[in-house]
């Protein structure tokens, strides 16, 4: 008796789950259905998230501010909704497109699923694509730490012939520009005359705040010792001249790192023939490949081939997915990021 209770009551709730998804989409109806639908413990990440848009898109700007940016570090993002008239003009827009299309829940829920078709079969098109990226990101970081490794011990023989010693830093004028002047001590502690030298120093304040890091050259040469001015601007280098507006000299820690020296006309540099290492982006492969790579320009042939590949799809997905696409659309209408241009 007791599983036959059990099995009437299963087969109600799915009927009154599919009778809900058969509805048409509306604002009066998306808190209520959605609440019902969710009960579906078979929904991915992308339907519910889909579901919760939906539902935040019908509190209202505010609402849906609050809903969908609950993150304090993402709360920069909300000066980029479009206001609260345009908000309202694209919602009821969006709203007007499902009813007068007769768009239902299960269409839009069975339009996600064949977008995971969709990007699974992209995924195994672009396979051997991905593990070809995932080799030269491998390679790439490799050569990296392989440089750096050499870059290292010849860093760690520069800095036995220099002490950098920073002396002052100081707010002045120069040429009617309002600068922070930094004066560094440069010591010599070869027996041979150091022609030219380029280094680094990072700053550091009595609370273990990072001041930011000075990247200086001189080519004036020096037997023993020299100092070197060396000047930021509120222009160029903004955020060295905020970090060192009002810093006393002697609430300053230094660490040097010396990377180039010209010493009696022999030239020795950490990193060969180049001003800089590249970047270090510690790549790794991740546990599922998606043909990302921050070493990849997007100029490569492999970039290439994956956007071919995915342009393919974007365009199944316009044919296949209606709905599913206008939705994105009129979502797309409620960030406005024109202002970053300004």
């Amino acid at each position: 008796m007791r599983q036959t209770l059990l099995l009437l009551l299963l087969t109600v709730t799915a009927f009154s789950c599919d009778t809900t998804k058969n509805q048409i989409i509306t604002k009066d109806n998306v808190e209520s259905s959605v609440t019902k639908i969710k009960k579906d413990k078979d929904l991915d990440s992308t339907k519910i998230d889909l579901l919760d848009n939906l539902v935040a898109l019908t509190k209202g700007r505010e609402e849906y501010i609050n809903m969908r940016l609950k993150d304090e570090s993402k709360k920069a993002i909300e000066k980029y909704i479009v206001s609260k008239e345009k908000f309202d003009e694209n919602v009821d827009a969006l709203f007007s497109y499902f009813l007068a299309n007769k768009v239902s829940y299960k269409m839009l829920l069975t339009e996600i699923d064949t977008l995971n078709l969709l990007k699974d079969k992209e995924d195994k098109e672009l396979e051997s694509v991905y593990n070809e990226i995932d080799r030269f990101c491998k390679g790439r970081q490799k050569e990296i730490e392989e440089k750096e490794l050499k870059a290292r011990v010849i860093k760690d023989s520069l800095n036995k012939m220099v002490d950098l010693k920073i002396l002052s830093i100081k707010e002045t004028e120069i040429d009617y520009h309002d600068v922070i002047q930094v004066a560094i001590q440069m010591i010599n502690k070869t027996d041979k005359k150091i022609e030219a030298i380029g280094f680094n120093m990072e700053l550091t304040d009595k609370l273990g705040t990072n001041l930011g890091t000075l990247r200086c050259k001189s080519n004036n040469g020096f037997l023993k010792s020299d100092i070197g001015h060396w000047v930021y601007d509120r222009w160029e280098n903004d955020e060295i001249y905020k970090s060192l507006r009002n810093t006393d000299v002697s609430h300053v820690t230094t660490k040097q790192e010396v990377t180039r020296l010209n010493i009696a006309g022999e030239l020795i540099s950490a990193y060969g023939d180049l001003e800089d290492l590249a970047i270090d982006l510690k790549y790794k492969t991740p546990k599922k490949l998606k043909g990302y790579c921050s070493y990849l320009d997007d100029e490569d042939e492999l970039s290439k081939k994956v956007d071919a590949v995915r342009d393919k799809t974007l365009k199944e997905i316009k044919v296949k997915l209606v709905s599913f696409t206008k939705y994105n659309e009129f979502n797309s209408k409620l960030l406005d990021f024109s202002q970053l241009l300004n």
